[in-house]
């Protein structure tokens, strides 16, 4: 055994040394975040069996950690001031989805109303009745990302409602003039609103993380052995020929 250690080649065996480390570590990673995913999932259905986390507690918390939490919360919604999320597509049917803001006692949030159908023309949009009276709103917490190869065509004029081509809470900001709060809250679907809510959680479940450990670790332990059935072959090769 010790004769075939040494006569190991020294770049092949570092390659192959490295490689299945950074593989372990990799599923060790995935595992390690199947168990975070396990928590939070804990988490989110304890804050459905109590209603919701209030406003105040995602305000109080780290905002990422607060994703997909459910939320109910208390204010009156701007409609006349509101946003049109371009080409949103349901059931083959090309769309907006209305975001506005609701005016809370703790600040200015985004709501995300649903999905909305266009009209026949680019030229006309869609008739949008928003209610304003004070009320609760329940959904869940959503943290938009921004792509930077979107260009937005809104402009700051004081016309609405505004026409975005991706969510983004610092360009809504400007439009409206007011700090909003860095989240945006998708509300729940209700079989009585006209708008479309089927929204797609964005956590990953804790499965998917256990498969791509198992697979990282079936990778590592794959490299390692054709590594050495390799080295054991040309070994056993190498001895023939001198003997």
């Amino acid at each position: 055994m010790w004769a075939f250690i040494t006569r190991l080649p020294l770049v092949a065996t570092l390659v192959t040394f490295v490689c299945v480390v950074i593989m372990f570590a990799l599923g060790m990673w995935q595992l390690a975040r199947a168990e975070q995913k396990e928590q939070r999932l804990a988490s989110i259905q304890q804050a459905s069996q109590a209603q919701g986390v209030t406003l105040e507690h995602v305000l109080a918390s780290d905002i990422e950690s607060m994703l997909d939490m459910p939320i109910k919360i208390q204010g009156q919604v701007d409609n006349t001031q509101f946003f049109l999320l371009d080409n949103k597509i349901h059931q083959g049917r090309v769309g907006y989805q209305v975001l506005a803001a609701v005016k809370t006692d703790s600040g200015i949030l985004i709501a995300n109303f649903g999905w909305l159908a266009a009209t026949n023309s680019r030229e006309v949009l869609p008739n949008v009745v928003l209610d304003d009276k004070s009320r609760f709103y329940q959904g869940v917490i959503s943290l938009p990302s921004h792509n930077a190869m979107v260009s937005e065509t809104a402009i700051v004029d004081g016309h609405w409602p505004k026409v975005l081509q991706q969510i983004d809470l610092e360009v809504m900001s400007k439009h409206y003039k007011k700090s909003i709060l860095p989240f945006v809250v998708l509300l729940d679907a209700d079989d009585d609103s006209k708008f479309v809510r089927n929204w797609q959680p964005i956590v990953m479940p804790p499965e998917k993380h256990l498969a791509y450990a198992v697979q990282w670790f079936l990778l590592a332990f794959a490299a390692l052995g054709i590594f050495l059935f390799a080295q054991r072959t040309k070994f056993k090769r190498n001895n023939s020929e001198f003997h």
